[in-house]
């Protein structure tokens, strides 16, 4: 396999998401229908036309392997084994070096997240990253939401992509919101890694000869009273020429009480993507541009969090989603190289995949990786796909904290 791609299923029934209206009990993309049954409540039998919706199935969702064909069912989402010859191990994030150490999936498929002791709130600071090459994030909007009420299908019914956009960068229940600044100047201050920066600062050395500098690359944020052990969706978007930028949003956020440093303080850095990367991801790999109304996921795979460390990354696993993308891609093992690999089939030891060209709405995640000769499934996790947006989940285990390095 080069580059996975599966021939969407019925473009009516992967949209019957956009015109369901929001309920108690949304459907998160857990389950296997895309839509949520509305029976007769007074009687609890068949339903009429004029009182239900259709049930839809998401084309890759299942209960069991018969569902898959030649796939295997992994926590409800159809994937294809991994390589015969892969074997998941995780990475160390502070030096970037892979380990021969297999990955912690206590936690797959988990309902619950870690609550360590702590304190209950935290000041969140970081960086508005960048996923690959663009300007500096400065003037970027940064929200932070919670998750466990977020649910913005009624988005889907808005009739133009202005108002869509508009109806999605308002949704949610904020924590608290800022507007990324300019890092503060520095003198030069010469570099051999980026963790040699400060923050919002990145190594440099276009000529790839000696030392490198500390040169400015990202805007800095910093919100108040941000809830700690809490699920958390942490929301980016350009204030400002915003043609340059799409919209990003990072799923499956958390930030452990256990982590706020004695001034209150915990760093998590936000994330943006701009257009001419978007582009690039798409072609290198042989796709067209991905229209307006569909959007992409992307993330980094990574095991449970322990007592003794946070979730590392995971290499050697196979993705897939419930409703597909055009192509699922991987990359190389250089943290600074964002273009993918048309010929990569897992993902690589930092973790990292995109999945490029999916249809708006709920959808869930899943991956299968071999594990001490096994194969096995890594579980799943629900995420919204924004359009013309990236959404970032990283899972089985919940993200922590994501400071730039």
């Amino acid at each position: 396999m080069l580059v996975r791609q599966r021939q969407l299923l019925a473009a009516a029934a992967a949209l019957a998401l956009g015109t369901a209206a929001c309920g108690d009990d949304p459907v998160r993309g857990g389950d296997i229908v895309a839509d949520v049954d509305t029976t007769e409540a007074d009687t609890g039998g068949d339903a009429t036309d004029e009182d239900t919706q259709t049930t839809v199935e998401l084309p890759n969702a299942c209960t069991d392997d018969s569902d898959c064909g030649a796939d295997s069912c992994r926590s409800g989402v159809c994937v294809e084994d991994p390589p015969t010859a892969s074997n998941a191990t995780i990475t160390d994030p502070s030096t970037n070096v892979g380990t021969d150490q297999l990955p912690d999936l206590s936690c797959v498929d988990a309902t619950t997240a870690d609550e360590p002791a702590g304190p209950a709130t935290a000041t969140v600071f970081g960086a508005v990253a960048r996923f690959g090459s663009g300007r500096k994030t400065v003037g970027m909007r940064v929200d932070i939401i919670r998750a466990d009420t977020f649910d913005p299908t009624a988005c889907e019914a808005e009739t133009t992509d202005d108002d869509k956009k508009d109806c999605y960068r308002g949704h949610g229940d904020v924590v608290g919101s800022t507007v990324s600044v300019a890092a503060p100047t520095i003198a030069d201050t010469p570099c051999a890694e980026h963790v040699d920066c400060p923050l919002g600062y990145e190594c440099l050395d276009p000529a790839d000869l000696g030392e490198g500098q500390c040169e400015e690359q990202f805007g800095l944020y910093e919100i108040p009273d941000v809830p700690t052990n809490t699920p958390l969706i942490i929301r980016s978007y350009a204030t400002e020429s915003e043609f340059r930028w799409h919209d990003t949003y990072v799923f499956n956020a958390i930030v452990f009480a256990d982590q706020v440093g004695d001034d209150g303080r915990a760093q998590f850095d936000a994330t943006m993507v701009s257009d001419g990367q978007w582009i690039l991801t798409t072609n290198t790999v042989q796709l067209s541009d991905i229209p307006k109304s569909n959007g992409a996921v992307g993330g980094r795979v990574r095991d449970c969090r322990s007592a003794d460390r946070d979730s590392w990354p995971i290499s050697e696993v196979l993705l897939d989603l419930a409703n597909p993308a055009k192509a699922v891609v991987y990359f190389n093992d250089l943290e600074d190289d964002t273009v993918p690999l048309i010929d990569r089939e897992t993902s690589n030891i930092l973790g990292r995949y995109a999945a490029l060209d999916i249809p708006a709405g709920w959808n869930t995640i899943s991956g299968s990786a071999r594990v001490g000769g096994e194969v096995v499934s890594i579980g799943s996790v629900p995420v919204y796909v924004i359009p013309n947006s990236l959404s970032i989940v990283g899972w089985p285990g919940r993200q922590p904290y994501w400071r730039q390095n």
